[in-house]
């Protein structure tokens, strides 16, 4: 599991969601803010089964189940998006550029302390 780093911001990537824990609007400020960091913090690229790369365009994350343990939030989210098949992108590339769906589980355990997150594939 790699840590999500901070974003230049300097509130860490997840307080928003920390704050909003144990109230109706946690799954929804959990879920804006892993849109907002997509591909580049979720392991999607890791969860293809159909596609050679993931694209976060039509990013679509729910909330599965949470649980607080100590100084951690444990999440299980289940997520859609897309992949391509890519090719040499030449003129007579047989390779057709289709957009697939995937999907993957994946499990995020927020440090309640600083913010950041750890993030696994299922």
């Amino acid at each position: 599991m790699d840590p999500i780093a901070q974003e230049s911001s300097s509130q860490p990537p997840f307080a928003s969601a920390i704050a909003a824990w144990d109230t109706p609007r946690f799954a929804a400020t959990l879920i804006d803010t892993l849109t907002r960091l997509g591909a580049r913090f979720l392991p999607l690229q890791k969860g293809l089964t159909q596609g050679s790369v993931a694209l976060d365009d039509d990013l679509m994350v729910r909330v599965l189940h949470t649980e607080a343990q100590g100084d951690h939030l444990l999440v299980r989210l289940s997520v859609q998006y897309t992949s391509i098949i890519t090719g040499c992108s030449c003129v007579d590339d047989p390779t057709p550029e289709n957009i697939l769906p995937e999907y993957c589980e994946l499990e995020l355990i927020i440090d309640r302390q600083n913010g950041t997150a750890k993030v696994e594939l299922l």
